[in-house]
Protein backbone atom coordinates (compact mmCIF):
# COMPACT_ATOMS: atom_id res chain seq x y z
CA UNK A 1 0.00 0.00 0.00
CA UNK A 2 2.87 2.38 0.47
CA UNK A 3 2.22 4.10 -3.69
CA UNK A 4 -1.57 4.27 -2.86
CA UNK A 5 -0.68 5.52 0.79
CA UNK A 6 1.69 8.25 -0.89
CA UNK A 7 -1.21 9.26 -3.04
CA UNK A 8 -3.93 9.31 -0.41
CA UNK A 9 -1.46 11.86 1.18
CA UNK A 10 -0.35 14.17 -1.43
CA UNK A 11 -3.56 14.47 -3.12
CA UNK A 12 -7.17 13.82 -0.94
CA UNK A 13 -8.72 17.16 0.34
CA UNK A 14 -9.72 14.76 3.73
CA UNK A 15 -8.01 11.70 5.34
CA UNK A 16 -10.21 9.80 8.11
CA UNK A 17 -8.52 7.59 10.25
CA UNK A 18 -10.88 5.06 11.93
CA UNK A 19 -9.92 1.56 14.24
CA UNK A 20 -10.18 0.16 17.37
CA UNK A 21 -8.45 1.60 20.72
CA UNK A 22 -4.76 0.98 21.59
CA UNK A 23 -3.69 0.44 17.92
CA UNK A 24 -1.53 3.91 17.56
CA UNK A 25 -4.73 5.44 15.47
CA UNK A 26 -3.79 8.87 17.36
CA UNK A 27 -0.24 8.62 16.92
CA UNK A 28 -0.87 7.10 12.90
CA UNK A 29 -2.87 10.23 12.03
CA UNK A 30 -0.28 12.64 13.51
CA UNK A 31 2.29 10.86 11.19
CA UNK A 32 0.02 11.12 8.18
CA UNK A 33 -0.20 15.08 9.45
CA UNK A 34 3.40 14.56 9.32
CA UNK A 35 3.60 13.36 6.03
CA UNK A 36 1.80 15.41 4.34
CA UNK A 37 3.37 18.68 5.49
CA UNK A 38 6.79 17.52 4.34
CA UNK A 39 5.29 16.88 1.11
CA UNK A 40 4.75 20.73 0.95
CA UNK A 41 0.74 20.56 1.76
CA UNK A 42 -0.72 23.06 5.04
CA UNK A 43 -2.31 20.06 7.20
CA UNK A 44 -4.44 20.50 9.99
CA UNK A 45 -4.94 17.42 12.25
CA UNK A 46 -8.24 17.48 14.30
CA UNK A 47 -8.07 14.88 17.07
CA UNK A 48 -11.58 13.55 18.10
CA UNK A 49 -10.23 11.13 20.52
CA UNK A 50 -10.40 12.50 24.14
CA UNK A 51 -7.19 10.74 25.27
CA UNK A 52 -4.34 13.50 25.51
CA UNK A 53 -1.38 11.16 23.44
CA UNK A 54 -1.83 13.35 20.29
CA UNK A 55 -2.31 16.79 22.34
CA UNK A 56 1.10 15.49 24.17
CA UNK A 57 3.05 14.78 20.98
CA UNK A 58 2.31 17.69 19.33
CA UNK A 59 2.09 20.15 22.12
CA UNK A 60 -1.48 21.00 22.29
CA UNK A 61 -2.01 22.48 25.80
CA UNK A 62 -5.35 22.49 27.77
CA UNK A 63 -7.69 25.68 28.31
CA UNK A 64 -8.42 29.08 26.73
CA UNK A 65 -7.50 28.39 22.91
CA UNK A 66 -7.57 24.87 22.83
CA UNK A 67 -9.68 24.13 20.41
CA UNK A 68 -8.12 26.55 17.62
CA UNK A 69 -5.70 25.24 15.31
CA UNK A 70 -2.10 25.28 16.76
CA UNK A 71 1.08 25.38 14.58
CA UNK A 72 3.48 22.42 15.44
CA UNK A 73 7.43 23.35 14.65
CA UNK A 74 8.50 20.73 12.27
CA UNK A 75 12.07 20.92 10.77
CA UNK A 76 12.89 20.53 7.15
CA UNK A 77 9.74 20.97 5.27
CA UNK A 78 9.53 22.27 2.09
CA UNK A 79 8.50 25.63 1.34
CA UNK A 80 4.24 25.92 1.66
CA UNK A 81 4.62 22.91 4.19
CA UNK A 82 3.24 23.09 7.62
CA UNK A 83 1.53 21.38 10.49
CA UNK A 84 -1.32 22.67 12.41
CA UNK A 85 -3.47 20.43 15.27
CA UNK A 86 -6.56 21.14 17.01
CA UNK A 87 -8.51 19.31 19.74
CA UNK A 88 -12.11 19.10 20.02
CA UNK A 89 -14.02 21.02 22.27
CA UNK A 90 -17.66 20.09 21.29
CA UNK A 91 -19.30 23.21 23.40
CA UNK A 92 -17.30 25.70 22.01
CA UNK A 93 -17.95 23.96 18.45
CA UNK A 94 -21.83 24.22 19.45
CA UNK A 95 -21.65 27.88 20.76
CA UNK A 96 -20.11 28.88 17.41
CA UNK A 97 -22.23 27.04 14.96
CA UNK A 98 -25.36 29.17 17.40
CA UNK A 99 -23.95 32.12 16.56
CA UNK A 100 -23.33 31.32 13.23
CA UNK A 101 -26.31 29.71 12.12
CA UNK A 102 -28.95 32.51 13.88
CA UNK A 103 -30.43 34.93 11.60
CA UNK A 104 -29.84 37.41 14.93
CA UNK A 105 -27.43 37.63 17.63
CA UNK A 106 -30.93 38.17 19.51
CA UNK A 107 -32.22 34.47 18.85
CA UNK A 108 -28.53 32.86 19.27
CA UNK A 109 -28.79 34.41 22.86
CA UNK A 110 -31.89 33.34 23.32
CA UNK A 111 -30.47 29.37 22.49
CA UNK A 112 -27.29 30.08 24.43
CA UNK A 113 -28.82 31.10 27.52
CA UNK A 114 -31.38 28.35 27.38
CA UNK A 115 -30.95 25.59 30.18
CA UNK A 116 -31.93 22.64 28.37
CA UNK A 117 -29.52 23.81 25.63
CA UNK A 118 -26.52 23.74 27.87
CA UNK A 119 -26.78 20.44 29.12
CA UNK A 120 -27.50 19.12 26.04
CA UNK A 121 -24.65 20.75 24.12
CA UNK A 122 -22.35 19.35 26.83
CA UNK A 123 -23.79 15.77 27.56
CA UNK A 124 -26.07 14.80 25.20
CA UNK A 125 -25.07 11.55 23.32
CA UNK A 126 -24.14 12.38 19.83
CA UNK A 127 -23.28 15.98 20.43
CA UNK A 128 -19.83 14.79 20.90
CA UNK A 129 -20.21 13.12 17.33
CA UNK A 130 -22.06 15.42 15.49
CA UNK A 131 -19.80 18.82 17.11
CA UNK A 132 -16.79 16.31 15.55
CA UNK A 133 -18.19 16.39 12.19
CA UNK A 134 -19.31 19.93 12.58
CA UNK A 135 -15.78 21.07 13.10
CA UNK A 136 -14.17 19.23 10.45
CA UNK A 137 -16.70 21.51 8.25
CA UNK A 138 -15.52 24.56 9.41
CA UNK A 139 -11.87 23.49 9.49
CA UNK A 140 -12.37 21.72 5.70
CA UNK A 141 -14.38 25.25 3.98
CA UNK A 142 -12.23 28.00 5.70
CA UNK A 143 -9.53 27.32 2.57
CA UNK A 144 -6.88 27.42 5.15
CA UNK A 145 -6.13 23.73 4.48
CA UNK A 146 -4.89 21.89 1.91
CA UNK A 147 -5.46 18.65 3.84
CA UNK A 148 -7.66 18.27 6.69
CA UNK A 149 -6.68 14.74 8.88
CA UNK A 150 -9.67 13.88 11.37
CA UNK A 151 -8.45 10.93 13.92
CA UNK A 152 -12.06 10.04 15.21
CA UNK A 153 -12.44 7.58 18.34
CA UNK A 154 -12.35 3.76 18.69
CA UNK A 155 -14.68 1.54 15.97
CA UNK A 156 -18.02 1.83 17.40
CA UNK A 157 -17.94 5.48 18.20
CA UNK A 158 -16.34 6.90 14.97
CA UNK A 159 -19.41 4.95 12.98
CA UNK A 160 -21.97 6.88 15.69
CA UNK A 161 -19.54 10.07 14.37
CA UNK A 162 -19.94 9.25 10.52
CA UNK A 163 -23.51 8.46 10.70
CA UNK A 164 -23.96 11.97 12.83
CA UNK A 165 -24.85 14.15 10.04
CA UNK A 166 -27.55 11.67 8.70
CA UNK A 167 -29.06 11.36 11.88
CA UNK A 168 -29.33 15.16 12.75
CA UNK A 169 -31.51 15.18 9.25
CA UNK A 170 -33.69 12.20 10.31
CA UNK A 171 -34.25 14.20 13.95
CA UNK A 172 -34.65 17.73 12.23
CA UNK A 173 -37.42 15.95 10.12
CA UNK A 174 -39.13 14.08 12.82
CA UNK A 175 -42.88 14.64 13.78
CA UNK A 176 -42.02 15.71 17.06
CA UNK A 177 -39.66 17.71 16.49
CA UNK A 178 -41.52 19.00 13.75
CA UNK A 179 -44.27 19.80 15.80
CA UNK A 180 -42.58 21.20 18.90
CA UNK A 181 -41.21 23.66 16.51
CA UNK A 182 -43.94 24.82 14.65
CA UNK A 183 -46.01 27.92 14.68
CA UNK A 184 -47.71 29.90 17.64
CA UNK A 185 -50.72 28.00 17.21
CA UNK A 186 -49.44 24.61 17.13
CA UNK A 187 -46.88 25.64 19.60
CA UNK A 188 -49.97 26.57 21.63
CA UNK A 189 -51.83 23.16 21.68
CA UNK A 190 -48.30 21.71 22.67
CA UNK A 191 -48.17 23.62 25.95
CA UNK A 192 -52.20 23.52 26.32
CA UNK A 193 -51.14 19.66 26.52
CA UNK A 194 -49.52 19.50 29.40
CA UNK A 195 -53.13 18.67 31.03
CA UNK A 196 -52.56 15.32 29.88
CA UNK A 197 -51.27 12.80 31.76
CA UNK A 198 -48.02 12.32 30.36
CA UNK A 199 -46.71 15.47 30.54
CA UNK A 200 -48.40 16.17 33.93
CA UNK A 201 -46.46 13.69 35.52
CA UNK A 202 -43.49 14.92 33.86
CA UNK A 203 -44.37 18.06 35.14
CA UNK A 204 -44.23 16.71 38.22
CA UNK A 205 -41.14 14.66 38.49
CA UNK A 206 -38.97 17.18 36.74
CA UNK A 207 -40.91 20.65 37.51
CA UNK A 208 -42.84 22.95 34.85
CA UNK A 209 -40.01 25.51 34.73
CA UNK A 210 -37.75 21.94 32.62
CA UNK A 211 -41.21 20.99 30.83
CA UNK A 212 -41.06 25.16 30.03
CA UNK A 213 -37.23 25.28 29.08
CA UNK A 214 -37.52 22.21 26.44
CA UNK A 215 -40.57 24.06 25.11
CA UNK A 216 -38.54 27.02 24.63
CA UNK A 217 -35.73 25.42 23.61
CA UNK A 218 -37.08 23.40 20.66
CA UNK A 219 -39.20 26.84 19.90
CA UNK A 220 -35.38 28.60 19.80
CA UNK A 221 -33.80 25.76 18.07
CA UNK A 222 -36.37 26.12 15.06
CA UNK A 223 -34.62 29.62 14.12
CA UNK A 224 -31.25 27.55 14.07
CA UNK A 225 -32.40 24.72 11.90
CA UNK A 226 -32.30 25.97 8.14
CA UNK A 227 -28.54 26.07 8.92
CA UNK A 228 -28.14 22.75 10.84
CA UNK A 229 -30.37 20.85 7.99
CA UNK A 230 -27.82 22.67 5.07
CA UNK A 231 -24.53 21.87 7.13
CA UNK A 232 -25.61 17.91 7.91
CA UNK A 233 -26.22 17.91 4.08
CA UNK A 234 -22.62 19.38 3.24
CA UNK A 235 -20.74 17.26 5.79
CA UNK A 236 -22.66 14.03 4.52
CA UNK A 237 -21.88 14.86 1.01
CA UNK A 238 -18.21 15.44 2.20
CA UNK A 239 -17.30 12.44 3.58
CA UNK A 240 -18.34 10.82 0.59
CA UNK A 241 -16.86 12.48 -1.61
CA UNK A 242 -13.92 11.58 -4.34
CA UNK A 243 -11.15 13.51 -2.84
CA UNK A 244 -12.46 11.88 0.91
CA UNK A 245 -10.39 8.72 1.80
CA UNK A 246 -10.73 6.58 4.67
CA UNK A 247 -7.56 4.60 6.16
CA UNK A 248 -8.63 1.84 8.91
CA UNK A 249 -5.78 1.42 11.54
CA UNK A 250 -5.80 -1.49 13.58
CA UNK A 251 -2.80 -4.73 14.65
CA UNK A 252 -2.43 -7.83 14.22
CA UNK A 253 -4.92 -9.23 17.56
CA UNK A 254 -7.69 -10.92 16.93
CA UNK A 255 -9.85 -8.58 18.50
CA UNK A 256 -8.57 -5.97 16.48
CA UNK A 257 -9.04 -7.62 13.79
CA UNK A 258 -12.24 -8.62 14.17
CA UNK A 259 -12.91 -4.56 15.02
CA UNK A 260 -11.56 -3.82 11.85
CA UNK A 261 -13.40 -5.67 9.83
CA UNK A 262 -16.32 -4.81 11.28
CA UNK A 263 -15.91 -1.08 10.51
CA UNK A 264 -14.55 -1.71 6.85
CA UNK A 265 -18.30 -3.46 6.41
CA UNK A 266 -19.87 -0.17 7.95
CA UNK A 267 -17.84 2.27 5.78
CA UNK A 268 -18.52 0.11 2.45
CA UNK A 269 -22.48 -0.28 3.28
CA UNK A 270 -22.43 3.31 3.68
CA UNK A 271 -20.96 4.29 1.00
CA UNK A 272 -17.60 6.18 2.86
CA UNK A 273 -14.45 6.04 0.05
CA UNK A 274 -11.98 3.22 1.80
CA UNK A 275 -8.50 3.67 0.96
CA UNK A 276 -7.13 0.69 2.61
CA UNK A 277 -5.43 -0.85 6.59
CA UNK A 278 -2.42 0.38 8.19
CA UNK A 279 -1.35 -2.85 10.41
CA UNK A 280 0.69 -1.47 13.42
CA UNK A 281 2.60 -3.23 16.22
CA UNK A 282 3.49 -5.97 13.44
CA UNK A 283 6.16 -8.04 15.47
CA UNK A 284 9.50 -8.27 12.49
CA UNK A 285 9.70 -11.51 10.98
CA UNK A 286 12.98 -13.00 11.61
CA UNK A 287 15.70 -14.32 9.13
CA UNK A 288 14.80 -17.90 8.58
CA UNK A 289 16.80 -21.14 9.78
CA UNK A 290 16.10 -22.04 6.21
CA UNK A 291 19.00 -19.95 4.95
CA UNK A 292 21.52 -22.51 7.19
CA UNK A 293 22.78 -25.99 5.73
CA UNK A 294 21.01 -29.38 6.92
CA UNK A 295 24.43 -29.43 9.08
CA UNK A 296 24.05 -26.54 10.53
CA UNK A 297 19.80 -26.71 11.65
CA UNK A 298 20.83 -30.45 12.83
CA UNK A 299 23.50 -28.48 15.10
CA UNK A 300 20.85 -25.97 16.20
CA UNK A 301 18.33 -28.27 17.52
CA UNK A 302 20.92 -30.25 19.64
CA UNK A 303 22.39 -27.86 21.54
CA UNK A 304 23.30 -28.15 25.60
CA UNK A 305 21.21 -26.09 27.30
CA UNK A 306 23.06 -22.31 27.93
CA UNK A 307 22.54 -19.03 26.08
CA UNK A 308 22.79 -20.27 22.81
CA UNK A 309 19.97 -22.51 22.80
CA UNK A 310 17.97 -19.82 24.57
CA UNK A 311 18.66 -17.66 21.61
CA UNK A 312 17.29 -20.53 19.43
CA UNK A 313 14.27 -21.23 21.70
CA UNK A 314 13.17 -17.60 21.65
CA UNK A 315 14.45 -16.80 17.45
CA UNK A 316 11.35 -19.94 17.36
CA UNK A 317 8.85 -18.44 19.15
CA UNK A 318 9.35 -15.06 17.67
CA UNK A 319 8.54 -16.40 13.93
CA UNK A 320 6.07 -18.30 15.16
CA UNK A 321 4.46 -15.05 16.79
CA UNK A 322 5.36 -13.41 13.46
CA UNK A 323 3.72 -15.89 11.45
CA UNK A 324 0.42 -16.01 13.22
CA UNK A 325 0.49 -12.11 13.23
CA UNK A 326 0.14 -12.50 9.33
CA UNK A 327 -2.02 -14.54 9.31
CA UNK A 328 -4.80 -13.24 11.33
CA UNK A 329 -4.47 -9.58 9.17
CA UNK A 330 -4.77 -11.86 6.12
CA UNK A 331 -8.06 -12.52 7.31
CA UNK A 332 -8.90 -8.42 6.78
CA UNK A 333 -11.13 -8.14 4.41
CA UNK A 334 -15.10 -8.32 2.93
CA UNK A 335 -15.68 -11.26 0.87
CA UNK A 336 -12.30 -12.20 -0.25
CA UNK A 337 -11.41 -8.79 -1.29
CA UNK A 338 -8.08 -7.76 -1.80
CA UNK A 339 -7.91 -5.00 0.70
CA UNK A 340 -4.80 -2.43 0.58
CA UNK A 341 -2.30 -3.14 3.84
CA UNK A 342 0.86 -1.32 4.78
CA UNK A 343 2.50 -2.79 7.90
CA UNK A 344 4.33 -1.05 10.45
CA UNK A 345 6.65 -2.85 12.57
CA UNK A 346 6.49 -2.74 16.49
CA UNK A 347 8.89 0.12 17.11
CA UNK A 348 11.58 -0.16 20.03
CA UNK A 349 10.81 3.86 20.59
CA UNK A 350 7.91 5.07 22.38
CA UNK A 351 5.88 7.62 19.56
CA UNK A 352 5.60 10.98 21.90
CA UNK A 353 7.08 13.51 20.16
CA UNK A 354 7.77 15.21 16.97
CA UNK A 355 10.45 13.20 15.98
CA UNK A 356 9.10 9.97 16.96
CA UNK A 357 6.25 11.04 14.52
CA UNK A 358 8.95 11.88 12.06
CA UNK A 359 10.16 8.11 12.35
CA UNK A 360 6.65 7.13 11.92
CA UNK A 361 5.83 9.07 9.00
CA UNK A 362 8.96 7.67 6.88
CA UNK A 363 7.74 4.35 7.68
CA UNK A 364 4.31 5.27 6.35
CA UNK A 365 5.24 6.74 3.32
Amino acid sequence: MTGSLRDVVEQTDLLVTAGPGGVGKTSTAAALGVAAARAGRRVVVLTVDPARRLADALGLAEGEGADLPHQVELAGTPKGGELWAVMLDAQKTFDRLVREQSPSEQQADAVLGNAVYKALSGSLAGAQEYMAVERLHQLYTSGEWDLVIVDTPPSRHAIDLLEAPDRLTRFLGHPVYRALTAGQRTFARVTDAASSVFLWAVKRLAGPKLVQDVLEFFRSLAYVEPGLRKRAEEVSALLRAESTSFVVVTSPRSESVGEANHLIDALEHRGFPFGGVIANLVHPMPESFDVLSADERDALGSLEPGPLADHVAWHRELTELAVSEREELATIGTAGANVPMLELPLLDIDIHDVDGLIVLADLLT
